[in-house]
């Protein structure tokens, strides 16, 4: 079913509502108060039959000044627009004003359409058109069918049902998989024995009976009880749609205008939007840096502050790049459009295109944020994507966070992903996880300089600890997630500029370089400890007997990782051959006896109380014996 949404606009009391019951025979002023004052207040909806397979919905939205909120609640998701202009009256405030907000909301196709013929002489019918025309020069409206309506004697209400029926008739598909379903609730209610019930346009994605939608920005889920599309009970709702939810677990008070049911986790929730303004050609006011303004999206409104990141202020036609920073949490999608409403008085002035729905701040004039920018509104979907990467790098963006920047279906996403990869701009870190490649140069620059430096001051040692270099590429990168770092580092090894041995990392093909100073030193403190026997020395014992007592350090430290040296106590090392001879001669006691004391151990190593004591102790922190009263048993 091909879904189409047709919307009017113009001033109050040109004929919008009538033209519409003229066509549809649906008088789309519901409220008394609209039907006692004769303008339309809220968003009216009727239907009008279409060609096979096509589905039109019709929505009449406020001409009155002070009902421009609703008008823009309803705007939004239209395909074609009928910009009414009453022949008696010709173009007047809101026709101009709801003709600028057309453009900015970026509607491609509308028809002129005349209202009032009847009212008029031909003379007069000419001058408001030639008026009208004049006003859409340059617009998507310039080259637009006109036409001259009655809708008090039908004169070519026919003629223009059949306009319709062919302006859309090649309108373009919205997109329709179900993990993009959106729909900006314009109204809510209750119904009795059903409950809560929303409607708005579905502007695209689908959604179906039974199914899990979240509220946005609130966060809330709930569940889809009952659809209805354009009065009609149905087991889905797709794009382009004019749709009522029956909503189950959510009472009436706890929404409102302006919310957004989606897809279950497919919205961004922000406070800080990135985007190009445009103030309109006859606006009499200029945007400056720092001012506060009313921004109206889908069906909502918010107040924010501008931030202009590349000058100081904005006249009228002009445009540039801003950041909206809001008092709350917002949801838009990259490429939605917006007005912009002047603070007070609240008068609608421009406009604009949303670029990043989630934005970091940026500071004004930063040219990397506007390069960036630039590529947001004007590259192909794999520039923008790049640029996305190359901007949340070091936050490891994943799959689901990159569809919902883009805007784009995962399948998608991923297809683009692959073209990425292909090309080398990007890499996988742990499968899931994507960077840029400018990104891992960095981490691999660092990884070497890091690691050189060790090198240097380690001459004999070869490699850092894992742990060391994990918690150093943690520090300097701000990761949050220890994980990360063990990725990158899996990484590092992978692609072959880190090696592994045991618990140390060094560059690849790196190798300890000893020299004969070095090898006679390595050397003497082998021979300290050999001599030692099991009463071994400090660390500090050893060390004062070399003047260079740094360097000496670090050869006793590379000896423990080379398994030459066997930690006794803090600070205390002996010889493997030493440690093993004094292993086995408590084994070699204790298998022809149930236990032995402190004192038959130091009589057999032939030592010292002190360290028979020490060995024993030992013994027990590696479960090599267990001490029971005054005696060591072996450890079960």
């Amino acid at each position: 079913m091909h879904n189409v949404i047709v919307g009017t606009a113009g001033h109050v009391d040109h004929g919008k509502t009538c033209l519409i019951k003229a066509l549809t025979g649906t008088d789309t002023d519901r409220l008394k108060e609209e039907q006692k004052r004769g303008i339309t207040i809220e968003l009216g909806f009727a239907s009008l039959s279409g060609e096979e397979g096509q589905h039109i919905g019709i929505i009449d939205v406020p001409g009155h000044e002070r009902f421009v909120k609703n008008m823009l609640a309803g705007i939004g998701g239209i395909d074609l627009v009928l910009l009414a202009v009453a022949l008696d009256e010709g173009v007047m405030p809101q026709t101009t004003e709801h003709f600028e907000i057309l453009k900015m909301l970026d509607i491609r196709q509308g028809i002129l359409v005349f209202t009032k013929a009847d009212m008029v002489d031909e003379e007069w019918a000419d001058m408001v058109e030639e008026d009208t025309r004049e006003m859409v020069k340059g617009s998507f409206l310039e080259n637009a069918q006109s036409v001259r309506v009655s809708s008090y004697t039908g004169q070519n209400i026919e003629t223009l049902r059949k306009m319709i029926l062919e302006a859309v008739r090649d309108t373009a598909k919205r997109r329709d998989e179900q993990e993009l379903f959106r729909l900006p609730i314009d109204r809510v209610f209750s119904m009795e024995g059903f409950g809560t019930v929303v409607t708005g346009t579905l502007l695209e994605g689908c959604c179906r009976l039974g199914q899990e939608i979240e509220v946005y920005p609130q966060g809330r889920i709930v569940k889809i009880r009952g659809i209805e599309n354009h009065g009609e009970k149905a087991e889905t709702a797709y794009a382009g749609q004019r749709t009522a939810l029956n909503l189950a677990g959510i009472k009436k008070e706890e929404l409102e205008r302006g919310e957004i049911l989606a897809a279950v986790g497919s919205m961004p929730v922000s406070r800080q939007l990135d985007a190009r303004v445009r103030l309109f050609k006859s606006s009499r006011r200029l945007l400056c840096n720092g001012d506060r303004v009313h921004i109206s999206y889908g069906s909502a409104q918010s107040i924010c502050k501008v931030v202009l990141l590349d000058c100081d202020e904005i006249k009228a036609g002009e445009e540039a790049y801003a950041q909206l920073r809001f008092d709350e949490p917002v949801s838009v999608k990259r490429g939605d459009h917006f007005i912009i409403r002047f603070y007070s008085p609240v008068e609608t002035f421009g406009g604009g295109v949303i670029l990043e729905a989630d934005a970091g701040k940026h500071k004004r004039c930063q040219k990397e944020a506007l390069d960036i920018l630039k590529i947001k509104e004007y590259g192909r979907d794999d520039e923008v994507l790049e640029a996305i990467i190359k901007e949340r790098s070091r936050y490891f963006p994943e799959l689901s966070e990159l569809s919902l920047r883009l805007n784009a279906a995962p399948a998608h996403t991923e297809e683009l992903l692959e073209k990425l990869k292909k090309q080398k701009k990007i890499l996988a870190v742990n499968g899931k996880s994507c960077i840029h490649k400018d990104y891992w140069d960095i981490i691999t620059e660092f990884a070497k300089q890091c690691l050189n430096r060790f090198h240097e001051a380690n001459p004999i040692a070869s490699g850092i600890e894992k742990e060391e270099l994990k918690s150093r590429l943690t520090e300097h990168f701000y990761l949050k997630d220890a994980k990360r770092s063990e990725e990158l580092f899996q990484e590092l090894v992978k692609r072959g500029i880190v090696t592994v041995s045991g618990s140390t990392a060094a560059l690849n093909g790196y190798t300890g370089v000893c020299s004969g100073e070095l090898s006679g030193m390595m050397e003497a403190i082998r021979e300290r400890y050999r001599l030692a026997g099991v009463e071994a020395p400090t660390i500090d014992e050893v060390i004062n007997g070399f003047k260079d007592k740094k360097q000496a350090r670090q050869i006793i430290t590379e000896l423990v990782r080379q398994d030459a040296l066997v930690k006794a106590a803090p600070g205390i090392y002996m010889g493997k051959q030493e440690w093993e001879k004094a292993v086995f001669v408590l084994k070699n006691h204790l298998d022809t006896h149930p236990d032995i004391s402190l004192a038959e151990y130091r009589d057999l190593l032939g030592t010292s109380r002190k360290y028979a004591v020490m060995l024993l102790d030992a013994f027990d922190q590696r479960k090599i014996t267990k001490k029971q009263g005054d005696v060591r048993i072996l450890y079960k």
